[in-house]
């Protein structure tokens, strides 16, 4: 059965080897930062503003220049900053900000003429099984607009990224690939498609606004040969292949963007703390923890979490149980554990 690939699911496997065995084989528990969780709630809400029943939301919001002017959207970012434990002001204040970027920046889609469809969080599905290309992927893409009149279709993408792309990140960008080749195979009649990014964290218009490099045939073609011989290697993954390309056997990264050694953070010991008392980020699998798992009947894990308490609000079905387990640390960085005990023999 084929491994379903997505632009995410790829850069790990192409960045590092181990994370990719930790994230999509063991299945451990992640660490999502405040940044990922602020996003989450930003998504959320040019979603529920993207759909026509919702413009007297949008107006209301544009017109004060304020994310709480509606009722109803400060009622749904403050539910969601709770959930995820966002409740710290100056998180709040970062999410309302970036809305009202987001909003401002040509929301409904109207910089090539009036869309004939626009639709928010397009997920897509797509397999591939022919003589020259064998893949499957899945995304989601956060707005597309298609301009029938023009032959147009736009893919935005929404970042909350405090760093704009750089270098690799830019010329090679793996949503950039994925997402117009699902256009192509979604929307065949329409040879136009753009893709642009948009950083809210940016000075938006005067800067945050990345509009990408069209893509001609053979960019596409090319790029099905590769996912098609990046699908072999995710099909056939194993233990054996989870060490064969460790983020810290590689070298820093010389043209800006973040992979390499970056990867696995500077940090030697878990919760380091800088000299300003902030702590050192690093890799969620650099160092060892015990984690709990939901399992089923066949061994397979449904959900794993750092502690028993946050698998609480799952219901276990038939055959489910919970188990704790305990997770090594990365190979790279594992301590050799010294023993207290002598053997005579060798002395």
């Amino acid at each position: 059965m084929k491994e379903t690939l997505s632009a995410s699911k790829i850069k790990t496997l192409k960045s590092c080897s181990w994370q990719y065995w930790c994230k999509y084989h063991l299945k451990l528990p992640d660490k999502t930062n405040s940044g990922a969780l602020k996003g989450e709630v930003v998504h959320l809400v040019f979603e529920c503003l993207g759909k026509s029943r919702h413009k007297k939301h949008y107006d209301l919001v544009l017109k004060k220049k304020n994310a709480f002017a509606s009722k109803a959207i400060k009622r749904l970012i403050k539910k969601h900053v709770k959930q995820k434990d966002l409740n710290d002001q100056e998180h709040i204040d970062d999410i309302c900000e970036m809305v009202i970027k987001g909003l401002l920046y040509d929301f409904f889609g109207n910089k090539y003429g009036n869309p004939t469809e626009s639709i928010s969080e397009k997920d897509f599905e797509i397999e591939v099984n022919d003589e020259n290309f064998q893949y499957k992927i899945k995304g989601f893409i956060d707005k597309l607009f298609i301009y029938g009149n023009e032959g147009i279709v736009l893919i935005r993408d929404f970042k909350t990224n405090k760093k704009m792309y750089e270098g690799k990140e830019i010329s090679d960008n793996l949503q950039d690939y994925i997402y117009t080749l699902a256009i192509n195979k979604l929307y065949p009649q329409y040879k136009d498609v753009k893709m642009e990014f948009l950083f809210l964290k940016q000075n938006i218009p005067d800067e945050g606004v990345m509009l990408m490099t069209p893509k001609k045939k053979h960019d596409i073609d090319g790029f099905q040969y590769e996912l098609s011989e990046l699908q072999k290697y995710a099909d056939k993954f194993n233990d054996k292949l989870a060490i064969s390309n460790l983020a810290a056997n590689q070298g820093m990264p010389k043209d800006g963007s973040f992979g390499g050694k970056l990867l696995c953070g500077f940090a030697k010991e878990p919760n380091e703390l800088k000299k300003d008392g902030t702590p050192k980020w690093y890799c969620s699998f650099k160092f060892g923890f015990d984690y709990f798992v939901i399992v089923d009947k066949d061994k397979k894990i449904r959900k794993s979490a750092y502690s028993k308490n946050d698998l609480a609000q799952y219901k276990l079905q038939d055959g489910e149980k919970i188990e704790k387990r305990k997770y090594d640390g990365c190979p790279c960085f594992k301590k050799e554990e010294v023993s207290d005990d002598f053997d005579l023999d060798k002395f």
